[in-house]
């Protein structure tokens, strides 16, 4: 295997670069110039990914692209924000042609869809570790922060949870699909909102806490694969283990009641889908039902990267 230099690394990047018109001077000089959109929010998020906290080394190049692309999509995405240009730090012990082409394959298979174009970063050897800092951009002022959910609000989720748990549990990588197009509709109609990359109930935890509300969460509703269900009804694993995982990168918002059919029927029309799976509530206590029953959900085990 060919170890390649960082000038080899920058020329396979510039190469595989997507267009935005606000780039002056693009990656491969000591920093990149580029001129803002006018009238617009700038939103900006960075991400880490280490080797054996949050993948092992069986994780190919692609998938690790991919995985921290998405992650950091999904972060503006629960802002309302459009992505639009990423830093990417890569640490490698052997960085091979073959390696840097793939994860740029893995990112780019994300990045592409908006787009978003590479301004810069470092590559330095050493363990595995890759950032990446995403800016982007909302002509919102509602960002939906989790401290602003309102009692009486209807709690929505946009996807299933636990594929990631699922993935994991078979040695595979979970490969989420971005939100952004939802994420960028919510402003006009979501009081807060987050992604759960740390898991649902961290997220339904963190609104409850900084908004000073309880929640109500009718388990029935929200979109699961069926093999969980099975692994649960055998006792393979707790409903605990489950809503405790993160890494699927689906929003949790919350909308208030008047808003919901507005917003079910815009997502209808252009193919989205969202669930409708709680309530915002008064009571200051965080509930989940499941049958009509209530049940003891303890969220003393935090979620950590690459747990199983």
């Amino acid at each position: 295997m060919k170890i390649i230099s960082e000038k080899e690394i920058i020329k396979l990047v510039s190469e595989n670069i997507n267009f935005r018109e606000e780039i002056v001077v693009p990656v491969g000089e000591d920093a990149s110039v580029f001129f803002p959109k006018q009238d617009c929010n700038i939103v900006a998020t960075t991400d880490s990914m280490v080797l054996n906290t949050h993948f092992s080394s069986d994780i190919s190049p692609f998938e690790l692209g991919f995985i921290a692309a998405s992650s950091n999509v999904s972060d503006l995405s629960a802002m309302g924000a459009n992505p639009a240009l990423a830093l990417i730090n890569l640490t490698i012990e052997e960085p091979s042609k073959e390696y840097i082409e793939n994860l740029i394959q893995g990112y780019n298979k994300v990045f592409k869809k908006y787009p978003v174009s590479v301004i810069g970063g470092d590559t330095t050897y050493g363990p595995q570790n890759i950032s990446m800092t995403l800016i982007g951009y909302t002509n919102h002022n509602n960002f939906m922060v989790t401290s602003n959910a309102k009692v009486g609000d209807i709690i929505f989720i946009s996807g299933p949870i636990g594929e990631s748990f699922l993935a994991r549990k078979n040695k595979s990588y979970h490969l989420p699909e971005t939100r952004n197009t939802l994420g960028v509709l919510l402003p006009e109609y979501a009081n807060c909102c987050t992604d759960m990359s740390d898991g649902i109930l961290e997220s339904v935890n963190n609104i409850s806490k900084k908004s000073h509300v309880g929640v109500k969460i009718n388990i029935d509703k929200i979109p699961r694969n069926e093999k969980l269900d099975l692994l649960i009804s055998n006792k393979k694993v707790t409903w605990e283990e489950i809503f405790n995982y993160g890494e699927d990168y689906e929003l949790i918002f919350t909308v208030k009641k008047e808003n919901a059919n507005i917003l079910n029927n815009v997502c209808s029309n252009i193919g989205l889908d969202i669930y409708e799976i709680g309530e915002i509530m008064r009571n200051n206590e965080n509930e989940f039902y499941l049958n009509n029953k209530l049940l003891n959900i303890s969220n003393k085990e935090k979620f950590e990267h690459f747990k199983l």
